[in-house]
């Protein structure tokens, strides 16, 4: 069965669930084995769920065995619903079974998506038992800015701003209905993203948490050119270094990847994301 956690005794199980996100096989993404991440991190995360209307944690228990440790949040005016952690030692069909009961009574017709490394096979197969689809599947990189020394920059490359968006929204429009920051969401939050354009072929996107960078996307007017891939990556890596950013994480494709290795990230596995509506 699954029982909300309060901020008074949500502590009592922080080691064991801490334990299970440190397992591929059994935890999901955010992943807190890319060697970024630490336990204060997964601490500060959890606390931060009494702070919001817009996310809970749940521990999952059979009788008196503690066997799992749930934490979702949801975007009402977008009718999203994401995981910050879904870690199970046993019975994760069951426990996902009985979290989508939950959600279903709570929130009708909302999407869910869901992201788990691919060794977490048990709630891949279970995902897509359930009619889930395939989202993503995407490799992870990160590094620290502390081993990245800056490249020299090439190409004509121009910051995005309110002023010009439309030049970088004509490139980004095809990714509008295949990922949660399409330009309308962009544009709405666009002081918080930083988004650099080359020439008029060509585009990247990232931001800041904190002082963790994360590159949301490369997308191309017309076929993927790894020349234009270097540069706009050498842009986000510069940049992050200059802000003082301590590390930064990239999902991306296989045949990105020749590029990614060679700018220094190190890859940390695969990313398997499911969505499927309530």
């Amino acid at each position: 069965m699954l029982e909300k956690l309060h901020q008074g005794n949500y502590g009592d199980y922080i080691d064991f669930a801490y334990a299970l996100a440190l397992d591929r096989t059994k935890s999901s993404y955010p992943t807190y084995t890319d060697g970024l991440k630490t336990k204060e991190d997964f601490v500060r995360v959890a606390a931060g769920a009494f702070d919001s209307e817009r996310e809970e944690v749940l521990i999952f228990r059979e009788g008196e065995r503690v066997l799992g440790w749930i934490h979702y949040y949801v975007i009402p005016e977008d009718r999203y619903i994401g995981l910050q952690s879904f870690l199970t030692a046993e019975r994760t069909a069951q426990a996902m079974g009985e979290l989508l009961e939950r959600l279903g009574e709570k929130y009708p017709g909302y999407r869910m998506y869901f992201g788990f490394p691919e060794e977490n096979t048990e709630a891949l197969e279970d995902l897509k038992a359930r009619g889930f689809q395939l989202g993503e599947e995407s490799l992870v990189g990160v590094v620290r800015f502390e081993d990245y020394t800056p490249l020299p920059e090439t190409g004509e490359i121009t910051k995005i701003t309110r002023e010009n968006f439309e030049k970088f929204a004509k490139i980004h429009a095809k990714m509008d209905g295949e990922m949660y920051w399409d330009n309308a969401h962009l544009l709405e939050d666009l002081d918080r993203w930083h988004i650099y354009l080359l020439g008029d072929r060509a585009a990247i996107y990232f931001v800041y948490v904190e002082q963790s960078m994360e590159i949301f996307g490369i997308d191309f007017a017309g076929e993927f050119d790894p020349q234009d891939f270097r540069a706009l990556l050498v842009r986000a890596l510069n940049q992050g270094k200059a802000d003082g950013c301590k590390d930064m994480t990239f999902f991306h494709e296989a045949k990105e990847h020749p590029v990614v290795e060679v700018l220094g990230l190190r890859n940390v596995g695969s990313y398997v994301m499911y969505r499927r509506e309530l």
